[in-house]
């Protein structure tokens, strides 16, 4: 059901003054208040919405609809600035879960850009030298380096 907007406060007010008294809040909620607000936005014409009832109005606008994951179009696209750690891997995170990279022992404390398009990962050093380029196997936590 659509709510009542807050300008009509004063029109509940009054149009709640000539029914008759009620005995409970649910007997008031149930006779009084949702027959009104069913009037309000749904039989009611409104002269700032060309004549048209609130319902219909809110009925005819666009609404803002989620868009679907898995397509190109709207492929996960990050840039990450990161150091390759102690034990020689990078983490990332992956649909909500952590995957390890595994990278060579000479690049410990390597200062390394990630970039993530979905599951295509790309690690690059700062001054741009290409190191990995593959596609995250979701399946597996770690990544090992023979993979890229």
């Amino acid at each position: 059901m659509v709510v009542v907007e807050k300008r009509s406060c004063r029109e509940v007010a009054r149009a709640l003054r000539k029914q008759p008294r009620a005995e409970t809040v649910a007997e008031l909620q149930a006779a009084q208040v949702d027959r009104f607000v069913c009037y309000y936005n749904e039989i009611r014409p409104h002269r700032a919405k060309a004549r048209k009832t609130p319902k219909s109005a809110f009925d005819s606008r666009d609404k803002a609809r989620p868009t679907t994951r898995g397509g190109s179009f709207t492929r996960e696209l990050r840039v990450r600035r990161d150091k390759i750690d102690q034990h020689v891997r990078v983490t990332i995170r992956y649909e909500s879960k952590l995957h390890h990279i595994g990278m060579g022992r000479g690049l410990k404390g390597t200062r390394i850009i990630l970039l993530v398009a979905g599951r295509n990962i790309r690690i690059v050093t700062a001054d741009e030298q290409l190191l990995r380029d593959f596609e995250l196997d979701p399946s597996c936590d770690y990544q090992p380096q023979s993979r890229g």
